[in-house]
């Protein structure tokens, strides 16, 4: 897996019919109905962890994050909170609603980056994830696309991030490679909606981790690797 081009900046840089732009749609649906095809092919072991955190208050109406995956989210964050002089990053953060309770439980500052501008996140849910998390202080928002922000980083090491962006390989793909170079050893990388067969190209992504970074928990739609 190495991303030569940022998927992100295809969409925005070429008009519809535009040559590079088809190809580029081209390759995705490919690559997108090979990984339905094989689909149970890219399942990694379900991995457990004993003793996690109490669930935490959250408006669960607006995320697709599940409880018992948030409960998970935030024992990965545990972990981590002693690697000094680093960041949290969340990539694709819609409403807030994790956003907002990574960074009630973390002193680190959670850089959350989302350019709200169509592909799952508009004004209105920018509205919303303005008003769920004005009173983090921690809370630094990034408007701009994965590629973008990775590019001009101002910031310390990353010891936790949490992907929950574009569900297709490319785009899953581009931004692991992307910022997986910036995870701390000893950090979590974290992977949302990695067992839904609409999201096929995003579970034959985090599959190609599987001999990169070791498994440290994975249940349904959720995977977390410990670098």
């Amino acid at each position: 897996m190495n991303p030569k081009f940022d998927p992100f900046s295809i969409l925005s840089q070429y008009p519809r019919r535009h040559p590079i732009r088809l190809a580029f749609l081209l390759q995705l649906k490919i690559i997108e109905y090979i990984s339905r095809i094989n689909f149970d092919k890219y399942a990694l072991p379900q991995k457990t962890i004993p003793n996690l955190l109490s669930i935490p208050d959250a408006d669960y109406l607006s995320t697709a994050v599940t409880p018992i995956q948030m409960q998970y989210l935030l024992t990965g964050l545990e972990i981590t909170e002693n690697l000094e002089g680093s960041v949290v990053v969340e990539i694709g953060c819609y409403r807030g609603a994790t956003t907002q309770v990574i960074a009630k439980h973390t002193n680190r500052k959670v850089i959350a980056i989302d350019p709200y501008i169509g592909y799952g996140g508009g004004k209105e849910d920018f509205q919303e994830f303005r008003e769920k998390t004005k009173m983090q202080s921690n809370i630094i928002h990034k408007p701009c696309s994965s590629g973008e922000a990775a590019k001009n980083w101002e910031y310390e090491n990353v010891s936790f991030i949490f992907i929950d962006a574009v569900h297709d390989y490319l785009n899953t793909s581009f931004d692991i490679q992307t910022w997986l170079p910036k995870l701390m050893h000893g950090g979590i990388l974290a992977l949302h909606d990695t067992d839904q067969l609409c999201f096929a190209g995003t579970r034959k992504a985090v599959f190609e981790l599987k001999n990169q970074l070791s498994l440290f928990a994975h249940i349904d739609n959720l995977v977390l690797f410990k670098k």
